[in-house]
């Protein structure tokens, strides 16, 4: 059968970290599906050096991952800004604080991501903790997922480090947990990222719109100020 003029269809290959896709696919999934029933998306969570790679050998169309990268032959399309945020236990000095400085998270306090996590080395250069001693501590730990610092923050003592999405859902008494950085906020950005010689450039910019709905506005309206940058990638 011929195809119908108008009707957008094909298929896209994605890539996205692991530290994004629980926050974003969620959101924005369900209403692209929905509204290009006839496009198919094949989503595989990937590391930020296999989503480059793969680009590079055509085996995926486009990367969701966390920029700048200032990777040759990558372009980078940012879609928006996420604040980050701190997540704080009742037992921390800075729970009574309305808004928090870097300097006021004490390194001994921080919950972590494990090595090799590109949001890890975001919060190292925050805090400038490359600086800094763990020593003292007698317990170190580092987890794989965020929702795991959350939850060690909740049970224990401590501060941990989280981007704007991972709290969208948030109950009334998580929420009271969070203090915002003060003004310029830390960001990091959020972008797709293509090879030089992509196709499918219409899959991919009516993707990148649908994202840029689904989103919740206070999002979308954050700013390129503070961005942290992404080391070690």
């Amino acid at each position: 059968m011929p195809k119908k003029k108008g009707i957008v269809n094909g298929e896209l290959k994605i890539g996205i970290i692991p530290r994004l896709a629980p926050y974003l696919l969620p959101l924005c999934i369900h209403p692209f599906t929905k509204k290009y029933p006839h496009v198919k998306l094949i989503v595989t969570e990937l590391t930020t050096e296999l989503i480059i790679a793969k680009l590079r050998e055509g085996k995926i169309d486009v990367g969701l991952l966390i920029t700048p990268l200032q990777q040759q032959g990558i372009q980078e399309h940012v879609l928006f800004y996420e604040e980050l945020v701190a997540y704080i236990s009742k037992n921390n000095m800075s729970y009574k604080k309305t808004y928090i400085l870097d300097k006021d998270i004490d390194p001994n306090k921080l919950w972590l991501l494990e090595e090799g996590h590109c949001f890890r080395s975001q919060i190292l250069n925050l805090c400038e903790l490359r600086k800094s001693s763990r020593e003292a501590s007698h317990f170190q730990y580092e987890a794989g997922s965020l929702e795991t610092l959350r939850r060690m923050v909740d049970l224990n003592d401590g501060i941990t480090i989280l981007p704007e999405l991972a709290t969208i859902d948030f109950t009334q008494k998580q929420l009271r947990n969070l203090r915002y950085f003060k003004k310029p906020a830390p960001v990091r950005e959020v972008s797709v990222i293509t090879h030089r010689h992509f196709s499918k450039k219409k899959l991919v910019e009516i993707f990148k719109q649908v994202i840029l709905d689904s989103i919740p506005e206070k999002i979308r309206a954050n700013k390129k100020n503070n961005v942290i940058p992404v080391l070690n990638i």
